[in-house]
């Protein structure tokens, strides 16, 4: 009999300690958790009772207070040990976040209680109708026939689950659901075992080992949780999504961007900007359940948050947005300094707004980039039939189709000389069509390809494509000097970059003095090392090179200078304040300056006639020494053939 009490001895000793462990760690604040925490301790209970009914068989002799306290033992151990089961039906309903369906399916809910009243009314008819078991004079427990119905019972919550298992496992990781099946597979052996060999009561040893195993496995969630800002991790979250877009469980999300996050870690150091995220988690999480709502809270990265919270109450909902919004825009205080931050935010209800995760996950980092740029709680559902809004948010997709079927498309928008009347030059512009939403602008899908990297995937469709649209021209004949082509930020610091350029031209027989390459003032800060060895190579190779957008930047005359540059292009917002007699004068004065230093200046983006006259007619002493400009007044950018057939024309 040593045996017996080995057994729920160690099984007393696994799940106290794991009992005492959630208590003391507080990991009863989820639905899920409250559920384990229940079986935990009915466990507990099933356990004590199990081991106190073996210490009165073994141990105690006849008696008829003997006899009561065994029964007792009894009675508490089979309601806790029946009631183990039910929970676990509920945690995995939880768990695997399909809680809905149990609650919104009368017959499943039916078929719960029915198993938990027929165990009860079993258990409490013992010994009056019927027999579950019995104490012997001398203290000794016997199992009744009608014991049985307890295994039956049982038999169907494993089936039960198994079937849910099955059903639903595409919402389960693999781990989870190693651990789920782990569970109820040792338990299902412990209760064969006592069923078939009534002295082997090793039931309660194998729900403890299933805890235990169970417990270790979960305490790998916790690495999900971001240790600094108190929420989910990024994982959690597509983890969940993905989930719901399987069982399209209502659940409505608020989405959270601190605009100035990294001005705010600048400002407050490390430690205060800490403080302050989780300052953002802490409030939030106390808005939500001011409100009533089950949430869960994610942290993003980058000062970006999801609030999850169940169901889809919208006036609720709606109300905590506001209050979320209105307390983290609020002036506070973190390492004795004031913070103001600059909040962004949106409301989406699932499924009613979005059913698919792949739009989930886009939105969540694209909002604040895609809606307007306003501090009041934006709503999903007054943006997704706006066809620039759903382009905005769905540019990662535009341009995966694009670079997969080439949606790409070269146009070509002439320049003209000043001094020699007529076009000289084209920059080459590119286009994207997308089957579902027409012509993207460039302005809209470019800075969206530089974020996602599909900018290296452009950049080698413009080279290959006008490198070998140039080898397809007669340059002399038709009076061009060169095609400008644009550089990116991410494309001037390719190491490969030169190598790439000569081996084309080379491939389609392209001289260098045919082409032109601009790049930004941006483009110059990044990384300079290998933007002056690039520049500098591709100059000394024979190419041209312009600085574009001049006048948007921070203009640091000694950096830009200090690089090959053949060409400086007026941007169009620098030119658009011509006739601000201040402004005038600070365009006059950078002409003159570039025309001293020998570089060539073209105006970009001239519209109106009136700007034109001012650049080019030299007699109205205004602006002097302007050799180019482009723009909409001369020619609009056109396909490669329709550009041919404009400078055919005029030739």
């Amino acid at each position: 009999m040593q045996q017996i009490l080995t057994f729920d001895e160690c099984a007393f000793v696994i799940v106290l300690l794991f009992w005492i462990s959630a208590i003391a760690r507080k990991e009863h604040t989820t639905r899920s958790n409250r559920i384990m925490f229940r079986m935990l301790t009915l466990v507990l209970v099933a356990v004590t009772a199990d081991l106190g009914a073996a210490s009165m068989n073994n141990y105690v002799s006849g008696g008829e207070n003997n006899i009561i306290l065994a029964y007792l033992f009894n009675y508490i151990y089979f309601a806790a040990h029946n009631l183990l089961l039910p929970f676990y039906v509920l945690y995995v309903y939880s768990s695997i976040d399909i809680w809905h369906l149990f609650m919104n399916s009368r017959y499943q809910r039916i078929l719960w209680w029915t198993l938990v009243i027929v165990d009860v009314i079993v258990l409490l008819l013992n010994g009056s109708f019927i027999t579950v078991f019995t104490i012997t004079p001398d203290v000794v427990y016997k199992r009744g026939p009608w014991v049985s119905v307890f295994y039956v019972v049982a038999a169907v919550y494993i089936a039960w689950v198994f079937i849910i298992l099955i059903k639903y496992r595409k919402y389960i990781d693999r781990r989870k659901m190693t651990t789920l099946f782990f569970l109820f597979s040792i338990v299902l052996v412990g209760l064969t075992i006592q069923m078939f060999y009534s002295v082997m009561l090793v039931e309660c040893y194998s729900i403890a080992l299933a805890v235990l195993f169970f417990m270790v496995m979960e305490r790998r969630d916790d690495n999900q949780v971001n240790p600094i800002t108190g929420a989910l991790k990024y994982t959690s979250f597509t983890e969940r999504m993905t989930k719901n877009s399987y069982s399209m469980k209502p659940i409505s999300l608020i989405f959270v961007k601190i605009m100035n996050n990294n001005n705010l870690h600048m400002y407050l150091g490390l430690k205060g900007h800490n403080e302050f995220l989780s300052f953002v988690t802490g409030q939030t999480h106390k808005l939500c359940m001011d409100n009533g709502l089950n949430d869960d809270i994610y942290y993003m990265e980058n000062g970006l948050y999801a609030v999850v919270c169940e169901g889809t109450d919208e006036e609720r909902v709606s109300r905590t947005a506001e209050q979320i919004m209105e307390k983290l825009s609020a002036e506070t205080h973190f390492a004795n300094l004031t913070v103001i931050p600059d909040v962004r935010m949106c409301v989406v209800f699932h499924p009613q707004d979005v059913h698919d995760a792949q739009t989930l996950f886009s939105l969540s980092t694209n909002f604040h980039r895609t809606l307007p740029d306003t501090k009041e709680v934006h709503y999903y559902r007054d943006f997704k039939d706006n066809k620039e809004y759903q382009v905005r948010n769905d540019l990662d997709e535009i341009l995966r189709r694009a670079v997969e079927n080439h949606g790409f498309e070269m146009y070509y928008q002439p320049i003209y000389s000043v001094k020699e009347k007529k076009f000289v030059a084209a920059e080459a512009m590119i286009r994207l069509n997308d089957p579902v939403y027409g012509q993207v602008p460039p302005a809209l899908f470019i800075p969206a390809a530089e974020i996602n990297g599909y900018i290296h995937d452009i950049g080698e469709f413009v080279f290959e494509d006008v490198i070998r649209f140039i080898s397809t021209l007669d340059m002399d004949k038709l009076g061009l000097r060169y095609i400008e082509v644009n550089l990116s930020a991410s494309q001037c610091i390719e190491v490969d970059l030169v190598d790439k350029i000569r081996s084309l031209m080379f491939e389609h027989g392209v001289e260098p003095r045919h082409l032109s390459f601009e790049l930004t003032e941006a483009a110059t800060d990044m990384n300079p090392e290998i933007v002056d060895m690039n520049i500098h190579k591709l100059h000394e190779f024979g190419v041209q090179i312009a600085l574009d957008d001049y006048g948007t930047g921070y203009s640091n005359i000694k950096r830009t200078t200090g690089l090959p540059i053949n060409q400086v292009k007026l941007d169009k917002s620098f030119v658009d304040m011509i006739d601000d007699p201040q402004m005038c004068i600070v365009i006059q004065d950078t002409i003159a300056m570039f025309k001293e230093m020998g570089i060539e200046v073209l105006v970009e983006g001239v519209e109106q006639e009136a700007v034109a006259r001012k650049f080019s007619d030299l007699a109205a002493d205004l602006i002097q020494g302007c050799e180019l400009m482009q723009g909409f007044y001369f020619c609009k950018p056109l396909p490669a053939k329709e550009f041919l057939s404009f400078l055919e024309g005029r030739s």
